[in-house]
Formats: C-alpha cells, structure tokens, sequence
C-alpha cells in the first residue's frame, strides 16, 4: 500500500509549484529523505518540474525503465510518470499561495504534503538552504517544522526493523 505524498516549494511570488510522489510519503520516509538531500531550492525545483513521481530518491537522476526494478538507479534517483513511463499530463500544479495549497494539495489521496521555504536558514558551512514544512491529512491544516520530526519517524522505523531482524534470527 502507498502513503501518497505532494512535494512543493514556496515560490517567491507566494505561489506554490507542487508535484505528486506516490511511494512511502510519511515523514521518516520522504520526509527524512527530503531534509538529508534535498534542500537545495533549485535542485527541488528541477525536481518538481519534472512533475509526479513513483518516488524521490537521492538524484533527479536520468531517464530509466520504469518497471525494470533490478536497474539499480531505482534505488537512487527519481522515478517519474513522464519522462521514465510516457504518461502525458503528469506535470506539476500551481497553487495560488500557501494557503491554498493546504486546502487543495490533499486531492489526489495524499496522506503529507510537504513544502520547502527559504527561511534563511544556513547549513553547516554557511550556504543558505531551504527549510521543510510539512501537513498531515489527519491532524488539522497547518504546516509543521519536518526536520525533528522526519529524524525521529525514521529512527523509530530503523529501530522497529532492526527488531523483526533479531526476531527473524531467533525463529
């Protein structure tokens, strides 16, 4: 089962450009992956140009089967409706403002969406990088710091496969 997903960044005309991702949305999966590699806006920006994905990896990446799982791209880039399937009508929405965005992003099924702002935040070697907000269909409509909340989900996630190995080792 999917945990679909919107991803979109904050435009400087307050508008949003958002595209869908159909594959593990929660936030200690997409959302953990979003904060570690994707908080460079013009790197987001190509990404979401392309428009809907299967999902997001660690690259954009290049144009590859999309069925063909044993490519080992698959496991690091982005898989995308148009240009790695062929579906038409697969690009991104624009939405008028953030607010907007909120009522209209949860359209498609989408359990997160998330967005990226710059909010002048800085990395660890001063460059500035977008920050990650995110909103979930069942807790209200408003966006939320990601970070904190993305690591936590995905160490609980390791912590929790980390256990069915052990369990697996013991049976």
């Amino acid at each position: 089962m999917a945990t679909r997903a919107r991803i979109g960044i904050l435009n400087e005309d307050g508008t949003v450009t958002a595209s869908y991702q159909h594959w593990d949305g929660y936030p200690g999966g997409l959302g953990y992956n979003l904060v570690d590699y994707w908080t460079d806006s013009n790197k987001v920006r190509e990404a979401i140009a392309l428009g809907n994905a299967s999902k997001w990896g660690f690259i954009i990446g290049t144009k590859v089967d999309f069925d063909d799982r044993q490519d080992p791209l698959h496991e690091v880039q982005n898989v995308y409706y148009m240009r790695d399937r062929g579906e038409k009508d697969q690009g991104p929405n624009t939405y008028k403002d953030e607010a907007d965005y909120l009522a209209r992003g949860f359209n498609s099924g989408e359990e997160y969406i998330y967005l990226l702002k710059n909010t002048g935040k800085k990395d660890y070697l001063g460059k500035q990088v977008g920050e990650w907000f995110f909103a979930d269909y069942n807790e209200g409509s408003q966006f939320k710091e990601l970070e904190e909340v993305a690591i936590n989900d995905h160490i609980d996630m390791l912590k929790r496969h980390l256990e069915m190995m052990k369990n697996r080792k013991a049976a």
